[in-house]
């Protein structure tokens, strides 16, 4: 039953309101979401769209690059060097050779033409005195002598064990000149080494045993550059060992970039040796991650030949780059255990990837965006428009819901209030109506005895009455200034005559119930342009109200001021007072206070709104000061008359 009775109008319109805002705001939230999602699919659609074309684009330049270095293993061997590309190294193998195009690029070879065998008879002699006699003068004689052979082979051989008998019988100074004539015969091989290194490194024990520190590191240095340099043909075994005991004696720090990528070439090159001798009848292409870089080996071959092409660091580096120019994406090459080969890639984020079966590439291609961020600015910003364009709609659409609560709260408010307007006015036109109808029947059927009371039923009809024509012309004369058409007569207005007729006036009609009335004023005040009527009706209103709401103290002091460019009008009374949370509202039509309707206090609530907007009216102000249990203050404040 409460629930039906909650329901009916006007709160049935407001709830059925309610629920179709709910209903809209919950489809345009469901909408926007739609839509957001929509939008993001497609932003992943196209991002992704634009991975596969350049992850098509980049598969296509590595394989374009990689074929146009595989164009150099049908070349004739006799391939100019300066005809390759810089970083590009093309090797050829037999059984028992290995040839380099340009040569001299590796610092070791994996197999290298077997040299003169040593004249190890020549030095028999020598070698029986050295070590059977141990009598190492006469075997340096010996030796002396073969060191002006016309065979270089001989020479060489006679050389270095006569500087290893001078060492031995501590001629170390004409030990390291032996050694210097021996280094000068270059690249004479001597027990399968040339005859430079080895004396560079016989030089370096030298220096090393009779403790030439500075001699040692310069000896060392420059045996360390050749070593580096690919001057020496060599076996990798041997390679090692030389460069390892330079590096200790010359101190030398970490290798240099080129240093690195020579290094990581020849360790490539014996690697594709190596798997030529394992698969005869191999071919195809690789990328090796050689002390963390990458070379490139593609080869083929054919009955007891090999051709490949090893292209270093560099030029893949350069490789790479061109493949990738342009291209605002992050980009990797992964083998087939997983290990990244080049590039890189975000691995959490979108990827087009191109397998190994796809671009007939030995590795998988992996493609991610560069910048995430950058690449969904576009979609971002239209996102940022639909959302503002939804919270546009949801702001019109709380602002709209706000506004229509609003007026029906208002409505609500407003129907209430005449509801209990009307009730006011019943009540305060039922008293006199019964009074006059009583007194009526009475005096026509001569129930009143004497003349006396006749005369004081006279008297009440009167009254009564004028109190009944007061009330009909407040409402009317409210009505009429609230829909504005009153037309006020202003003129110059004496204030203070107009405050004490009002007075002596409202006086009259409030002395039978105890009111007294006190009235401070000076001699002299400006005039004021003013309605005469309608001011003292605003008077009346303000004095009737003071009266209503001060049933215990029956004292109301009206006092005049000046102020400024104004006169203040103070009506002071001692009643119950006004609650601060009503002080903003006791102004506006309809309303009463909770405190008179709680003390049965009668009232239309119409008075306080009727002499607010007479006031304004004349340009002036009316305020109000109240304090619960202890009275209230309405001061009214009209302009003084302008002087020419």
């Amino acid at each position: 039953m409460w629930f039906a009775e909650w329901f009916r109008p006007p709160r049935r319109i407001l709830a059925v309101f309610l629920g179709l805002m709910t209903v809209f705001g919950g489809a345009l939230t469901w909408l926007g979401r739609q839509l957001l999602d929509q939008d993001r699919s497609l932003e992943r659609q196209r991002t992704q769209e634009r991975l596969e074309q350049t992850a098509d684009y980049i598969a296509a330049e590595v394989a374009r690059c990689i074929s146009g270095l595989e164009r150099y293993l049908t070349a004739v061997p006799s391939l100019p060097a300066e005809k390759l590309p810089s970083g590009v190294m093309k090797l050829l193998a037999t059984q028992g050779a290995v040839e380099t195009h340009p040569a001299h690029l590796l610092l070791f070879y994996p197999a290298i033409p077997a040299g003169e065998p040593d004249q190890f008879a020549a030095f028999v002699e020598g070698e029986t005195l050295e070590y059977r006699r141990d009598d190492p003068v006469d075997a340096a004689e010996v030796y002396r002598v073969l060191t002006r052979s016309p065979d270089p082979g001989v020479r060489a051989g006679a050389l270095l064990r006569l500087g290893r008998t001078l060492r031995k019988a501590r001629h170390y100074q004409e030990a390291l000149q032996v050694y210097e004539e021996l280094g000068r015969l270059g690249s004479v091989r001597l027990m399968g080494l040339p005859s430079e290194l080895v004396a560079r490194e016989a030089r370096c024990t030298v220096l090393e045993a009779i403790g030439k520190r500075e001699e040692l590191q310069r000896e060392a240095s420059l045996m360390h550059s050749a070593l580096f340099s690919g001057r020496w043909t060599l076996l990798q075994a041997a390679w090692e060992f030389h460069a390892e005991e330079a590096r200790r004696w010359s101190g030398a720090g970490p290798l240099t970039e080129g240093q690195q990528n020579s290094l990581v070439r020849s360790y490539a090159a014996a690697w594709m040796h190596g798997h030529w001798l394992a698969n005869p009848e191999s071919s195809g292409r690789q990328i090796l991650r050689i002390a963390g870089r990458s070379v490139l080996v593609s080869w083929t071959t054919s009955p007891g030949r090999l051709a490949a092409v090893l292209a270093d660091p560099d030029y893949l580096d350069s490789m790479w780059n061109e493949s990738l120019h342009g291209q605002r994406v992050k980009c990797g090459l992964v083998d087939e255990g997983g290990q990244m080969i080049m590039g890189s890639f975000d691995r959490s984020g979108q990827q087009a990837i191109r397998t190994a079966a796809a671009t007939r590439l030995p590795w998988t291609l992996h493609v991610t965006s560069a910048d995430p961020g950058a690449d969904s600015a576009t979609f971002a910003a239209r996102r940022r428009i639909l959302v503002s364009a939804f919270a546009v709609l949801a702001l019109v659409l709380a602002a709209g819901s706000y506004f229509i609560l609003r007026s029906i709260s208002r409505e609500r408010a407003v129907s209430r209030l005449q509801s209990e307007f009307v009730s006011a006015v019943t009540h305060e036109f039922r008293t006199p109506l019964t009074s006059l109808r009583q007194l009526s029947e009475m005096l026509s059927k001569g129930r009143v005895a004497t003349e006396e009371l006749r005369q004081q039923s006279y008297d009440i009809l009167a009254r009564e009455s004028e109190r009944l024509q007061r009330l009909v012309e407040s409402i009317l004369d409210f009505g009429r200034i609230e829909a504005r058409a009153i037309q006020y007569h202003l003129q110059p207005l004496d204030l203070k005559a107009l405050v004490r007729d009002v007075v002596v006036e409202f006086q009259e009609h409030v002395a039978n119930e105890g009111y007294h009335i006190e009235v401070t004023a000076e001699e002299e005040y400006p005039l004021v342009r003013a309605d005469r009527e309608a001011l003292g009706l605003a008077l009346w209103n303000l004095l009737d109200n003071a009266v209503k709401y001060s049933p215990d103290c029956r004292v109301v002091s009206v006092e005049m001021m000046r102020s400024l460019d104004c006169l203040a009008i103070h009506v002071r009374d001692r009643g119950m007072g006004i609650p601060a949370s009503e002080q903003k509202e006791i102004f506006k039509k309809f309303v009463r206070g909770a405190g008179s309707r709680d003390a049965n206090i009668k009232g239309t609530g119409i008075g306080l709104a009727m002499a607010r907007q007479i006031i304004e009216a004349h340009d002036g102000e009316i305020r109000l000061e109240s304090e619960l249990g202890r009275g209230s203050t309405f001061t009214v404040l009209l302009p003084l008359e302008r002087t020419a």
